[in-house]
């Protein structure tokens, strides 16, 4: 009997465009946060299906869509979800930005906890917003909120924002939801607004929960904007399709009307196609992928329990992301860099995610196993010499 899904065969990425295989035929690119994995047939089908009608005019969000989604966040994650609520951006980042734009003004302060995805510095900084650096408290293997700090940083009347990545990258950690309760809270006390990333929200590894921020008490989502997107679910980047979705109706009016201003809602029709399918249909796929990078994440901890026993290794509880810790080695982030580059394995820097990451590295972990095992071996050769 033929396995439902191949998650263990990587079509050949070179020279398709791609970002993350746009490297040296000598690299191994594990930096990027997309997957080398096929997507659902289910998406191909209907991509397929939307392609064989020949026109590509503008388009509009369609109750397909929306009903898939809402179906979806209903039964993941037992969200109710109204169409009016929901507005279709290119990208996460993109929405995150505009959002920005609308509710804070120039010189103000936005909370950034880190190590922090990189374009959460940049984006508030292309608004002459100041970023606000909240370093997140290592507890064994766990990562944590330094609330002490959070509340200073949010009582300071010049901060007016709050990037809130749920669950967390680079980290990997689901925040609870007593922890998103208290965020919130403090927000809503100090008229701090929070923009909450939650594209890998649909990424629990088995044994964690995800809360999304839309399933907390409703007076606390007052001021308060959610992003996800099928992308890294489904791997579909590249069809820049995204969700934000707002509960404030004062805050929807408001950054509606910026994104209708600058032409950002338009969606891409093709995105909205793959997201429908996949959100309709794809739920098996996605069920089997996570119990493969689970699997992936089993077999990198004994790797290098085995193979490099001073990498302190901790599975995340969420993403198909690890945050590598190779502080025990007394390398600078740039000769890590040097070397892990010169054995083959092209990793992301950990400075790119905040001055606290200096001494890791960040690794994608959605890819096949035998892919998976080959950069690992290349990353204990980089440090053996």
């Amino acid at each position: 009997m033929c396995k439902p899904f191949d998650f263990d065969t990587c079509p050949d990425r070179r020279n398709t465009d791609s970002t993350k295989w746009k490297v040296p035929e000598t690299l191994l690119p594990m930096f990027v946060a997309d997957m080398d994995f096929r997507s659902p047939e289910c998406v191909d089908r209907a991509l397929k299906a939307r392609i064989s009608h020949g026109v590509y005019g503008y388009g509009s969000l369609t109750n397909g869509y929306v009903s898939a989604l809402q179906n979806w966040e209903k039964e993941l994650h037992g969200v109710s979800l109204q169409k009016e609520e929901l507005s279709v951006v290119p990208g996460v980042i993109t929405g995150l930005s505009w959002v920005l734009h609308t509710v804070c003004r120039e010189g103000e302060g936005c909370i950034v906890p880190t190590p922090a995805y990189p374009p959460f510095f940049a984006t508030p900084k292309s608004w002459n917003l100041s970023v606000r650096e909240c370093p997140l408290l290592q507890k064994d293997s766990s990562w944590e909120m330094d609330f002490d700090a959070f509340e200073g940083l949010a009582k300071d009347p010049g901060v007016t924002s709050f990037i809130l990545c749920n669950p967390h990258n680079p980290t990997g950690r689901a925040w609870s939801r007593e922890d998103l309760i208290r965020m919130l809270t403090i927000c809503r006390e100090n008229h701090v607004f929070v923009l909450a990333d939650e594209i890998h929200g649909d990424l629990a590894l088995p044994g964690t929960a995800f809360t999304s921020v839309l399933s907390l008490p409703e007076e606390l989502l007052t001021g308060a904007a959610v992003l996800n997107a099928p992308s890294k679910t489904f791997n579909l980047p590249g069809l820049q399709t995204s969700n934000l979705i707002i509960r404030d109706p004062d805050l929807r009016k408001r950054v509606t009307d910026e994104l209708n201003t600058h032409h950002v809602s338009a969606p891409n029709i093709l995105g909205l196609c793959a997201g429908e399918a996949a959100y309709r249909e794809g739920r098996p796929w996605r069920d089997a992928m996570i119990e493969y990078v689970a699997g992936n994440f089993a077999f990198l901890k004994d790797f290098f329990a085995k193979k490099l026993p001073e990498l302190p290794f901790a599975i995340p509880e969420a993403t198909y992301l690890s945050w590598l810790d190779f502080r025990f080695t007394g390398l600078s982030g740039k000769e890590l860099d040097r070397r892990f580059k010169e054995a083959g394995v092209f990793l992301g820097l950990g400075t790119n995610f905040g001055s606290v990451g200096e001494g890791y590295m960040r690794l994608t972990a959605g890819c096949p196993r035998s892919m998976l095992e080959e950069g690992a071996s290349r990353i204990v050769k980089a440090l053996s010499r």
